[in-house]
């Protein structure tokens, strides 16, 4: 066979195999096209579907009907999901979720339902963004299926504003049971289209629990302040409007968020944007640290007379910071919106917000106080409590914090526990660890009687149960 002939062979293989790329690549480009007009057509029946189901919600509310209260007249129930398997520190855990389809509204587009968490004896309490309360006993956290029954309250003659109800920013932010009463925080309407943070309370009740005023200001931000006009990006948000509470002897300690009217974090004549301490008797407050912008954590640990607070920052810039409650001099001043190792959202070159709101990323260099540690990208970080030595196997303060965000951003913390370890002499963190469980973590609290950590998780609208493995 000729050189010359072997040639044209080749030529004619390379020509075949060129051909048959360039079907394939027309072929799978076609097939792309074809599930790329599928998958937005799905957006698009899926984005009507959710209109639709809004549109007959609105009007189910309007005529006094609600949802999830016709769904919680016989008690919801959570089935065993998934088992996750968490090696930390040489530690084996397993994270058991147990799922239900029972709670209908979320307060977050990435969520499918939000909910709050406290225990009180031997019961866990579960209240729902939008006010349904259920419990159940906590033993029945350790078997395929947990089955709470509900409470029924008052909730709706005091809170009557229709965004409440619906799956909006606006709602519940946090439960706190203490001394056999039963406290929420959540967005109250002071007055038409104006917001603040506010407190109910209620006697610990089985058949009925009966709420009442515990702490409201007359203050309150408008959806029109002036504010918001000066910068096409801003406008009153919800989202960030803190909500968390701790008992600490006779206060109710609360983190209050600025709804993105920045300023008044460091105006100490407002209580937003602040860290601020209720007396349970006279109602009166204090503020305990100020320049938070919107704390989604807070708990306190009494041997060392400190509170741990988590903080959302804008675009990046999450912080965890350490507040010492044995520093009885000036307010401790957490820096917002002067100092954020973060940025605003589409910020500019030439940002008009950057006149009154800088976010320098120092903050010891303006005079403020150093968060122990900070996220860039954000993690969307929430609630914060201590894991004792029974749990840890470590002398050594270990801390647990969830992360909430989207599945877009797992990989840069979001949807995570993470874990850390306090030196307290020299105010550090030490020893850290981000885990992905693949779900906003929404509240948690450690159980003590079962060594064992309890979470509501958004995402798949479950009750996760962190525990050592046998």
């Amino acid at each position: 066979m000729s050189i010359k002939f072997k040639n044209l062979v080749w030529l004619l293989l390379v020509f075949l195999i060129l051909v048959i790329l360039a079907l394939s690549v027309i072929n799978t480009k076609k097939n792309l096209d074809i599930k790329s007009n599928q998958i937005e057509f799905l957006k698009k029946n899926l984005n009507k579907k959710k209109s639709q189901i809004k549109n007959i919600h609105e009007k189910l509310i309007s005529n006094n009907i609600y949802l999830e209260e016709i769904v919680f007249s016989d008690g919801i129930n959570f089935k065993l999901k998934s088992n996750l398997d968490i090696k930390h520190n040489s530690n084996n855990y397993t994270l058991s979720e147990f799922s239900s389809d029972d709670i209908v509204f979320a307060k977050h587009p990435a969520a499918s339902s939000s909910a709050y968490i406290d225990i009180y004896e031997e019961n866990l309490f579960l209240v729902t963004a939008t006010g349904q309360i259920a419990y159940s006993n906590l033993n029945s956290l350790f078997s395929e299926k947990i089955e709470m029954i509900s409470i029924k309250s008052n909730i709706k003659n005091i809170i009557n504003y229709a965004e409440f109800y619906k799956s909006s920013p606006f709602g519940i932010k946090d439960i706190l049971v203490n001394e056999d009463e039963i406290y929420i925080s959540y967005i109250k309407e002071v007055n038409s289209k104006c917001y603040n943070t506010s407190i109910l309370v209620g006697r610990i009740d089985y058949n009925k629990i009966n709420f009442s005023e515990f702490f409201s200001e007359e203050d309150c931000i408008n959806k029109n302040d002036p504010f918001f006009k000066m910068n096409k990006n801003d406008k009153l948000v919800a989202h960030q409007s803190g909500g968390r509470m701790i008992a600490v002897r006779d206060e109710i300690l609360l983190t209050v968020g600025e709804y993105r009217k920045r300023v008044l974090a460091q105006d100490e004549s407002s209580y937003f944007g602040k860290v601020i301490s209720i007396n349970k008797n006279s109602k009166r407050y204090k503020i305990i640290s100020k320049g938070h912008r919107n704390p989604q954590g807070l708990y306190i640990n009494n041997q060392i007379n400190k509170l741990f607070s988590t903080e959302h920052g804008p675009d990046g810039g999450d912080e965890i910071n350490v507040i010492d409650l044995s520093n009885t001099n000036a307010t401790p001043n957490y820096g917002w919106p002067i100092s954020s190792y973060g940025d605003h959202y589409h910020q500019e070159k030439d940002d008009s917000r950057l006149g009154l709101s800088p976010l320098e990323k120092s903050h010891e260099k303006k005079g403020f106080i150093e968060p122990i540690k900070y996220f860039v990208p954000s993690v969307g970080i929430s609630e914060i409590t201590e894991l004792p030595k029974k749990f840890t196997n470590s002398n050594n303060l270990q801390f647990i914090v969830g992360t909430m965000g989207t599945g877009k951003k797992i990989k840069d913390g979001m949807l995570s526990l993470y874990f850390f370890e306090y030196d307290n002499s020299n105010n550090k963190i030490k020893n850290e660890k981000l885990i992905p469980i693949k779900s906003r973590v929404r509240d948690i609290k450690y159980l003590s009687q079962y060594n064992s950590v309890i979470m509501f998780l958004e995402t798949n609208s479950t009750i996760g149960i962190l525990k050592q493995k046998n």
